[in-house]
């Protein structure tokens, strides 16, 4: 104790052990170029406490490469975060176009976009049925000539009551 150096699995609080695995494996993606999920903040806050990014034995294996299991695992741990802020954007905006400046869940939603592609061309992808499901469910707009169909509808729309208004 003392320090954020615990080994995972955690069993006195396997939540925070969730969340220090899943930030080792997003900082090792994101020193390898595979994402920039995990931003500069939140690496400079957990340093500045002590956190350990590797702990031999737990996470790190030979060559500093992570065991693909966990990488799976956390990739699936993201996808549902981020699957719940783009419901709860939903449910705070009414729609589903994030704009850019929320950059994790702006880039979420392209990457989703690019492994729908790859689904559709039989390629590897880790989109699976279940999670094309989940984003059809809440009104996912796959391409993005959709999207832009129906943000020219919603403006479309908003004008037209803005000159209702207007005319009142």
């Amino acid at each position: 104790f003392g320090n954020c150096n615990i080994s995972v699995p955690y069993k006195i609080k396997p939540e925070l052990g969730e969340f220090v695995r899943t930030h080792r494996i997003l900082y090792g993606q994101k020193k390898k170029g595979i994402n920039d999920l995990l931003s500069d903040e939140q690496m400079d806050r957990l340093e500045k406490v002590g956190f350990s990014w590797a702990v031999k034995g737990a996470v790190e294996q030979e060559d500093t490469t992570f065991n693909a299991d966990w990488e799976c695992e956390a990739c699936d741990v993201i996808w549902n975060i981020r699957y719940g802020e783009l419901c709860e954007f939903q449910d705070f905006h009414g729609h589903l176009d994030v704009p850019s400046d929320n950059r994790n869940l702006f880039q979420w939603i392209s990457e989703q976009r690019l492994e729908y592609c790859k689904k559709e061309l039989d390629e590897y992808t880790t989109m699976t049925d279940e999670k094309e499901k989940q984003l059809n469910e809440i009104g996912f707009q796959w391409k993005v000539d959709d999207l832009a169909r129906n943000h020219d509808s919603k403006w479309r729309n908003y004008f037209d009551q803005l000159i209702e208004v207007e005319e009142s």
